[in-house]
């Protein structure tokens, strides 16, 4: 991998030197026009899957470093040719390894906006209006080393997490060093901060015109050994390799709002993106097709304490509480619920394979990260404070003290969009009775106060007649196939 490597870092940027005639037919195109050939044809010549991130948006490129600080997974983006987005929470088993060279000098001129868009369009927005201003810009880079992964291409299964399936490339080596933007006039960028003009006040003195850097070219010139030299640490330059595109899959056609969750080469089935609302259920009981939701708690052995303390959670008679799910029914009412919609309870197989992201594994149905109060309802400040002393999932609160709304922790959103596989309420599934007369309940709820409650394995047993603040469920359906038709597998 390393001679591969130097070869790269000491081709790459020449490469993109020669890519793109700067008087070409495309030099005086408007902006527009570059854009849509950068989101139509991002593959038009081998130097784009060799970006330059010279003049990257900031918020991007700290993205990009705190996803390589982690070390402990590769970096996965969508990357369109003219955009490039770091999808933190998509993770891809592996690391990075630092490999020194001698340093290395590039440069590239660009003429016009034309060159822009060919040889450096993730800093377009940028770039664009200073050729524009400023005419000719010329860019000088030190290569120092590189940060080098695997050189062979991903499976798509391999990613793990939310947002996977909107991955386009793995980032396989980040080329580092300092780099320099002068047009002739000048300019100048120092600490971060743009200067245009006459006497722009900065290190590099009075400057009429355009100059933009990071890092220190001179530095780059120092000795350096397991890390790049200090002022010499900018990532100049990404390769990337594909993840192959998704699978075109039988289509399920699934009744509206409910995922198809795919089974390897089985059928797969249908599974309600949300938990049931009150209102779902509201209007089942309006029709007299399902009995009406409780309005209390009861379970074997319950104090009139615990009636005066739980009670007033149970959702179905709160008007304002109506995209909550609703809770405090019994296993036979939520079976009559969805035996009613043409549906069903879903069984533990089922409720678990689609919580886990199927053969992802995740421990978590958003993936690694422990429990926090962007992912899930549980128990965290304010449920302490509510119900006494109690063991909390995480210190922060999580904004709910009882149920939320289905769907409120968008970072704990699992595969194929499922809400609220983790916290919330536990569900209800279709589970033989064991011997000791109870069912299995899945799913962790808001009262879950350790982070193994909230596991996508995780899971309770209860008697059927039980009516808690902190039980619900969802439906399950066995899609219909349409022949003819595929869809493309979520990841």
């Amino acid at each position: 991998m390393r001679n591969r490597s130097r070869l790269l870092i000491s081709t790459g940027v020449l490469a993109l030197a020669c890519s793109g005639a700067s008087d070409g037919p495309g030099a005086h195109a408007s902006a527009s026009d570059h854009y849509q050939r950068c989101v139509e044809d991002p593959g038009a010549d081998s130097s784009r899957s060799r970006p330059l991130l010279v003049e990257w948006p900031s918020t991007q490129r700290a993205a990009l470093e705190a996803e390589l600080n982690r070390r402990e997974s590769q970096v996965v983006v969508r990357y369109t040719g003219c955009e490039l987005e770091v999808l933190r929470g998509c993770e891809l088993a592996g690391s990075y390894e630092w490999t020194q060279i001698t340093p290395k000098h590039d440069a590239l001129e660009i003429r016009n906006t034309g060159d822009v868009w060919a040889k450096i369009p993730l800093g377009a927005a940028k770039l664009v209006s200073a050729v524009e201003r400023y005419g000719a810009l010329h860019l000088d880079m030190q290569i120092v080393g590189q940060y080098a992964g695997p050189d062979h291409a991903p499976a798509r299964e391999q990613l793990i997490g939310r947002r996977c399936e909107d991955a386009t490339h793995v980032i396989s080596s980040l080329m580092v060093g300092a780099f320099e933007i002068r047009s002739a006039k000048g300019g100048s960028l120092r600490g971060g901060v743009e200067v245009y003009g006459a006497g722009a006040g900065a290190s590099g003195g009075r400057h009429e015109g355009y100059t933009s850097s990071d890092g220190d070219l001179r530095a780059c010139q120092r000795g350096h050994g397991y890390a790049p030299p200090e002022d010499c640490e900018s990532l100049l330059q990404i390769e990337l390799l594909p993840v192959p595109p998704a699978e075109v899959v039988a289509a399920g056609t699934c009744p509206v709002d409910m995922a198809f969750v795919e089974v390897g080469e089985a059928r797969g089935f249908c599974l309600d993106t949300h938990e049931v609302t009150v209102r779902d259920y509201a209007r089942c009981a309006a029709d007299h097709t399902c009995s009406e939701a409780p309005a209390s708690v009861d379970w074997p052995g319950i104090s009139e304490d615990e009636h005066a303390r739980y009670d007033e959670l149970c959702n179905t008679d709160r008007s304002n509480r109506r995209s909550h799910p609703v809770n405090c029914v019994t296993w036979d009412q939520a079976a009559s619920y969805c035996r009613a919609q043409g549906k069903r309870l879903p069984q533990v197989r089922e409720w678990k394979w689609a919580a886990r992201g199927g053969e992802q594994n995740r421990t978590y149905p958003w993936g690694e990260d422990l429990p926090g109060p962007s992912h899930v309802n549980a128990c965290g400040k304010e449920c302490a404070k509510q119900f006494g002393a109690r063991e909390q999932a995480f210190e922060a609160a999580d904004g709910n003290r009882g149920t939320a709304p289905v769907g409120s922790y968008r970072d704990g959103v699992g595969r194929w969009g499922l809400l609220d596989m983790s916290g919330n309420v536990l569900e209800w599934t279709d589970h033989p009775i064991h011997s000791s007369g109870t069912l299995q309940v899945m799913g962790g709820s808001a009262l879950s106060g350790a982070p193994e409650a909230l596991e996508s394995a995780a899971s309770e047993y209860v008697q059927p007649s039980t009516r808690r603040f902190d039980l619900g469920f969802r439906c399950a359906a066995d899609p219909r196939v349409d022949e003819g038709k595929g869809r493309r597998r979520k990841r």
